[in-house]
């Protein structure tokens, strides 16, 4: 027997269904199933009664609820116990993040946590999409906060913060009256896009593409806040991220939603979290949390 059997029966118990149990617990319904038979083998009872639409407890089932809910309770106070011991010596959390933080309020959860947890050291670096997974996966760092779209499928994560490409022209554009635009409406424009090292890059030429056309690429760099300067300049026009514009408050440019759906989603990763460490456990939790009362708000 062990406590994941046991919280498994306690999570069946109050949803009355295995599928809701699974999906609650985050794992499949057929994995619930083998957790509940193994108990049962090892008592040596039935503890459901399956023959029903909505599954019950049997009289043994009835029997061992109460104990079971005090194991599960005293298997939390010991994990609280040591986690608040451990979590005075495993106070340092390293956190990796793509050169978007501050627009999408990751400055903010950070420092809010910082506040939170003065005892918590955070190491805060800032590295490229293009790397920024290895440095996850070869364990340099406990968390990345990095776009959705490009994480090995291997790791944990949270959806942070969703975000859509936008066109972005001058306010004397011809096209910037339009409600939306298609891509294939800038076949002939001079683009100034974010550098290859972002992946973006690859994304919007192949949407051109895609449309029957190479584009017109005149400008790349690393730094939005130029390329902002340039469009304001009729240099050229964009496709940023419109959220990620939006914070940057530029004058003498138009944000326009792009026609093609292209969303992205930042989101906050790591390897694995049963894996975690107190502190990182912690962080992981408080930043769900934060983001549950952010939907909740909407």
């Amino acid at each position: 027997m062990d406590i994941q059997q046991i919280q498994y029966f306690l999570e069946v118990v109050r949803s009355g269904n295995f599928s809701v149990a699974a999906e609650n617990l985050y794992t499949t319904q057929s994995s619930v199933s083998k957790n509940i038979k193994s108990l049962e083998k090892e008592l040596n009872i039935q503890l459901f009664d399956r023959g029903k639409r909505q599954i019950q407890l049997t009289e043994a089932g009835k029997l061992i609820l109460k104990d079971a809910h005090s194991i599960v309770q005293e298997y939390d106070n010991l994990i609280h116990t040591i986690s608040s011991y451990q979590l005075q010596k495993e106070d340092t959390l390293n956190i990796a993040g793509i050169p978007v933080m501050a627009q999408y309020d990751i400055t903010g959860l950070l420092t809010d946590f910082q506040t939170a947890h003065p005892n918590i050291k955070l190491q805060i670096e800032e590295s490229e999409t293009t790397h920024i997974c290895s440095q996850l996966k070869d364990h340099e760092c406990d968390f990345i906060f990095t776009r959705k779209e490009y994480l090995d499928t291997s790791f944990e994560s949270l959806e942070f913060f969703n975000d859509r490409l936008a066109v972005v022209v001058p306010q004397n554009h011809p096209l910037s009256k339009k409600k939306q635009i298609s891509v294939s409406e800038l076949r002939n424009e001079n683009l100034l896009l974010l550098s290859k090292s972002t992946l973006h890059y690859d994304k919007i030429t192949e949407i051109c593409r895609q449309k029957g056309y190479e584009p017109r690429v005149v400008y790349t760099g690393t730094h939005m806040d130029n390329i902002l300067d340039l469009v304001g300049k009729n240099h050229g026009i964009s496709l940023l991220m419109q959220h990620a514009v939006e914070y940057l408050h530029p004058s003498g440019i138009v944000i326009i939603p792009l026609k093609e759906e292209f969303s992205s989603t930042i989101t906050l990763a790591c390897n694995n979290y049963h894996q975690l460490s107190p502190a990182g456990k912690l962080f992981w939790d408080y930043t769900a949390q934060k983001i549950s009362d952010r939907q909740k708000v909407r």
